[in-house]
């Protein structure tokens, strides 16, 4: 089994994102703080260090939470979670993969998959690459 991981999720689907977490918790025995505003990422990000962040960052403050994060450092390992083809960094797919530790998923996703993720996170690579 994999050791425990912190996780900050930064999404305001309140009821997909309460699920997920509760699963990686009982199930997988993560700790997962939910962020559901920018202040409430700012707050969180500020107290604690995360081993990744899972952050649908089309939503509301999604994406001032991920430019937040960045600043502060863009080697965080994150999930990006998004329904349409926007890039998670301007500058595009490639430059993500040199400059920052990413992987995305797109929705519908099976909980597996994210469990995987998290789990293997070193040992995979942005799935959506030559995708896009």
């Amino acid at each position: 089994m994999t050791h425990s991981k912190k996780i900050l999720f930064i999404d305001n689907d309140n009821f997909q994102t309460e699920m997920r977490a509760q699963l990686l918790t009982d199930t997988r025995q993560h700790q997962v703080d939910i962020a559901d505003s920018f202040e409430h990422v700012k707050e969180l990000y500020k107290k604690n260090k995360y081993d990744i962040v899972i952050i649908d960052f089309a939503r509301d403050f999604g994406a001032e939470g991920l430019r937040y994060i960045d600043a502060i450092d863009r080697m965080q390992k994150m999930i990006t979670i998004s329904e349409n083809e926007e890039y998670s960094e301007q500058k595009g797919c490639d430059y993500c993969v040199s400059h920052h530790q990413r992987r995305r998923l797109v929705p519908p996703f099976p909980f597996p998959e994210l469990v995987r993720l998290v789990e293997s996170f070193e040992l995979t690579i942005c799935a959506l690459k030559n995708k896009f």
